[in-house]
């Protein structure tokens, strides 16, 4: 079996952005403690397990079209079966919904709302805005997984309207940076780009919402200065790339989607750094969230992420 082109399938370099979602939550529902970890640990393996059936679902739907265009991506290669890799995307969700519900019935429902955005994104049309939606639906679901299950304390009969501010944000941030990758055809076409610029510079500006974003406090909307720093020290290539560019071009599209991407590290760190409690839980799960940064660059080498 070629383990590289599954892991490349798999988009395995992508990993550390899903678990730091559910990190994030976790320590938002905590108030910037971390609850205990075997309550919590099955969600990690859900989002995870989700998110790379995602992937395996994407290249499994897309083998078509990758055959003209990417003849050598793993499915149209050869290095990877089609069915098998369907076949796994499958068994990716099941587990996915088995380890939630070690958490609870709720959670397991939730994952298996996730495991249905998946199947929709993957194998539904995507548009200019309905792919971007369905992304943005996607991560701030992931978010919100480590936000209201992550503890026990957070069974609530309903969940608390603020406490979907974090969600709505990341997911905000989300669609901008997918509707740039979405608009690569229409830039082209474009002589100034005018919808691409604006989407980047929606994304560098939602970028900074962590920072802001304070769902225990009264009200639920604060300045959090490490947080702010954080965000704006990584949001400032984004408007520096927004501003600087005069038409954008499919690659100019490409590259600013890969570093708005990379930045989603960014965001659930600043996230976790605007919740930080009497506790130091809050900064150790920051620095573990950006450590992802170089681990995710290193993995890239081996399973490149598109």
């Amino acid at each position: 079996m070629n383990w590289l082109a599954w892991g490349r399938a798999l988009r395995l370099s992508l990993a550390p952005s899903a678990l730091a979602d559910v990190a994030a939550g976790a320590l938002v529902a905590g108030a910037g403690e971390a609850p205990p970890f075997e309550r919590w640990w099955p969600l990690l393996l859900a989002s995870s397990c989700v998110y790379h059936a995602g992937m395996a679902f994407n290249d499994y739907a897309d083998r078509a079209h990758d055959a003209a265009t990417r003849p050598d991506r793993p499915v149209p290669s050869g290095a990877v079966s089609a069915r098998a890799l369907r076949v796994l995307g499958f068994v990716l969700l099941a587990v996915s919904i088995g380890s939630a519900a070690l958490v609870g019935a709720r959670a397991a429902v939730w994952v298996a709302g996730m495991a249905a955005l998946v199947l929709i994104y993957d194998f539904g049309p995507r548009g200019a805005w309905r792919g971007p939606l369905l992304l943005g639906a996607c991560r701030a679901s992931n978010l919100a997984l480590g936000l209201f299950f992550a503890s026990e304390e957070r069974y609530f009969s309903y969940f608390p309207t603020e406490w979907m501010l974090a969600p709505l944000a990341y997911g905000a941030y989300v669609v901008a940076a997918s509707r740039v990758a979405r608009l690569e055809d229409r830039a082209a076409e474009s002589e100034h780009g005018a919808p691409a610029r604006g989407a980047a510079l929606s994304a560098a500006l939602l970028l900074l919402a962590p920072a802001f974003v304070q769902v225990h406090a009264e009200p639920p909307v604060g300045v959090s200065w490490p947080a702010l720093a954080l965000a704006a020290l990584a949001a400032w290539p984004l408007f520096a790339a927004a501003l600087r560019t005069q038409r954008w071009t499919p690659a100019d599209c490409g590259r600013f989607t890969g570093m708005a991407l990379r930045r989603l590290l960014v965001f659930s760190a600043a996230l976790v750094l605007a919740h930080r409690g009497a506790s130091n839980d809050a900064l150790y799960v920051a620095a573990a969230i950006l450590a992802g940064f170089p681990l995710s660059a290193a993995l890239r080498r081996v399973f490149p992420p598109t």
